[in-house]
């Protein structure tokens, strides 16, 4: 349920000069893009750091993947208690001193702490349970909320064509960081971008939701026939996002044989190739149906999980993370238009949408890591592009969900 009040949160908002003026989605993709480069700058090379933790065990990194993503399923109905209670921006806040948390334990964790390490992996990822609860629930229902209707393609598409441009860079900086000083300063520099990540959040307009539904009501409502569609393709994207996440770059530092600048640059220039392509799909998606681009999307995207899981040197993934970037583009734009039309169009029950959404999106993570434990066994790496392609096509169920059932 939710409900807008006036813009009453902080006393320098109203200043002439205040940031407050530049109107709210400029605010909250500001957030957003400082955000994102804070966790690509980490991200990209995260799953390679425990790989190495981890004596280059695929099974150990896969392992801690799943404890951090199961134990956040009883978090997300609670945090959404939590946020229902104290509004969406200060939610948003706390769940960025969370994932500052994570970054700044294994900071100390790579740095040398005489803390057990253990005891650090587990404060940090009792961060990212903070990030995850707090954060991404309130600010998918303040994207919907401030979003224009009409245009919301694109905007979505510039907001991710801003984000290719971080992406250009992030991965080249955090190559030479680690190179030079190790992974502690990508950590460090992944705290500080966050924390400045807070300061557009102070100027937005308060705005609060109740959820409504009860513990276990929230289970049992993500099966229902109200939810069913949308939970089913956001578990699908889910698993097949959790390969590109952690599989993948584990197999590209095989592939580069540990080289982590040229690992980086590589992923600048597939980002480069893809950039102008972004804003033109989700101009697109304005003029046409979302649900049959993404149909059209998912088919490439898959194709492109294929590709990858066939080749084995550079120019080969070269070619197929090239193709893959695109399809990526032609999934991700339409797809996130229709989930925020539908989040805008469930009227008050927009944050049990956007709640029952997220649960869903780990509940489809840990699915696909368990499966890729079993999978990694038998088969090499490549294997679980073509699980990954598989579950992709799942995604055209959100085609299904109406929100006219609610």
């Amino acid at each position: 349920m939710s409900q807008i009040h006036p813009n009453q949160s902080y006393p320098f908002r109203h200043h002439r000069y205040s940031l407050a003026h530049t109107g709210p989605l400029p605010l909250l993709a500001s957030n957003r893009l400082l955000a994102f480069c804070a966790s690509t700058i980490v991200g990209v090379f995260l799953p390679i750091f425990f790989y190495e933790f981890f004596d280059l065990s695929v099974r150990a990194v896969l392992l801690w993947y799943i404890i951090n993503f199961s134990i956040k399923f009883p978090f997300q109905v609670w945090g959404a208690k939590i946020f229902s209670r104290i509004g969406l921006v200060p939610s948003m806040i706390l769940g960025t001193f969370g994932v500052m948390v994570f970054f700044w334990m294994f900071y100390l964790l790579d740095a040398g702490s005489s803390i057990h390490p253990y005891l650090l992996m587990s404060v940090g990822m009792l961060g990212l349970i903070v990030d995850t609860v707090l954060y991404w629930s309130p600010f998918h229902i303040n994207f919907a909320e401030f979003s224009s209707t009409k245009t919301r393609g694109k905007q979505i598409g510039i907001l991710y064509a801003a984000q290719q441009l971080v992406a250009v860079v992030a991965p080249i900086i955090a190559g030479w960081v680690i190179v030079r000083y190790g992974f502690k300063i990508n950590f460090f520099i992944g705290l500080l971008i966050s924390f400045s990540s807070i300061v557009p959040l102070l100027f937005l307009p308060p705005f609060r939701v109740t959820y409504e539904f009860g513990f276990w009501q929230s289970f049992r409502e993500l099966f229902s026939k109200k939810f069913r569609f949308m939970s089913l393709s956001m578990m699908a994207y889910g698993a097949e996002n959790i390969v590109g996440v952690v599989v993948w770059p584990i197999f590209l530092f095989t592939i580069f044989q540990g080289k982590y600048l040229e690992m980086g640059t590589f992923t600048a220039i597939i980002v480069i190739m893809s950039f102008a392509l972004e804003v033109i799909v989700g101009k697109k998606t304005d003029q046409y149906s979302p649900a049959k681009l993404l149909k059209f999307g998912t088919g490439i995207y898959a194709l492109g999980w294929i590709w990858k899981g066939l080749v084995g040197t550079v120019m080969g993934v070269f070619a197929a993370s090239t193709f893959h970037s695109i399809g990526a583009i032609m999934l991700r734009t339409p797809m996130d238009v229709l989930m925020y039309e539908q989040a805008a169009d469930s009227g008050h029950y927009i944050d049990e949408y956007t709640v029952l959404r997220e649960i869903a999106l780990n509940m489809g993570r840990v699915m696909m890591l368990v499966f890729l434990l079993f999978v990694t066994n038998f088969f090499s790496l490549g294997a679980s592009f073509f699980v990954a392609a598989l579950a992709s096509l799942g995604i055209n169920w959100l085609v299904g969900y109406q929100t006219k059932q609610v």
